[in-house]
């Protein structure tokens, strides 16, 4: 049985429970629970808005990095973290995919030839994920910026 439906299960069975509760407990607590369970309900329903619509929005950002091994520490680190299930490295991509969908993708910036672009010691590359995943890629790269 997955998360989402032991959620969903246990704020039924709450919401049944307060149902009750107005016929075997005193007004107050019943109304109590009420406004809890409402709570509850109200606020459920906004997380599966967002994770609906909001949350797997695939956003974009232009990295300059010195090193490959950046993509290793902390992208697939970071695609890892929050459940990729495949890494699949091809000429001047990385495929990331979860559960055989693909979940973003790191795009080295090419010449017309075709050979990575590199300005000043470093490759150019695209990162295009879900935004959550964006985000913690930001703080993990600042925060690398600034221990040196």
């Amino acid at each position: 049985m997955n998360v989402g439906r032991v959620i969903f299960f246990s704020i039924l069975f709450f919401t049944l429970f307060t149902f009750l509760s107005f016929f075997f407990m005193q007004k107050k607590y019943a109304v109590s629970l009420a406004i809890i369970d409402t709570s509850v309900v109200i606020f459920a329903f906004l997380v599966w808005l967002n994770d609906k619509y909001f949350h797997e929005r695939l956003g974009q950002r232009v990295f300059s990095i010195s090193d490959i091994k950046f993509i290793d520490d902390v992208v697939v680190r970071q695609m890892n973290m929050h459940g990729i299930t495949e890494v699949v490295k091809k000429e001047n991509i990385i495929e990331f995919y979860k559960k055989g969908h693909k979940t973003g993708e790191v795009r080295f910036r090419t010449d017309e030839k075709g050979n990575p672009v590199i300005i000043d010691g470093k490759y150019i590359i695209e990162i295009e994920a879900p935004e959550y995943i964006l985000h913690n890629i930001d703080h993990e790269t600042w925060s690398i910026i600034g221990k040196r």
